[in-house]
């Protein structure tokens, strides 16, 4: 049972809405991919980390020099060593 109320995107209103759209601009008008869509929604009741969340996982995952398999597979890796089911 998720312990945080969170907002999606398309129910944001004010600074949400314009964190998520500016979260989502960094792709080119694609959209966040659904893992990013989810962890930058477990900070939709504090709105003024959104972007900066959604900023970070962009150059760490999405922008970052290292090849894509290295960093998906450091992200198991981690998610293994915190339990997490993801």
């Amino acid at each position: 049972m998720p312990r945080l109320t969170l907002t999606p995107p398309r129910r944001a209103r004010g600074e949400l809405a314009r964190a998520y759209r500016a979260t989502a601009d960094l792709w080119g008008g694609a959209g966040l991919p659904t893992v990013a869509v989810q962890i930058v929604q477990c900070f939709s009741p504090r709105p003024h980390y959104v972007e900066p969340i959604g900023l970070g996982y962009y150059y760490t995952g999405w922008c970052a020099r290292t090849p894509r398999p290295w960093i998906e597979s450091l992200a198991v890796l981690v998610s293994r060593y915190n339990d997490c089911f993801y």
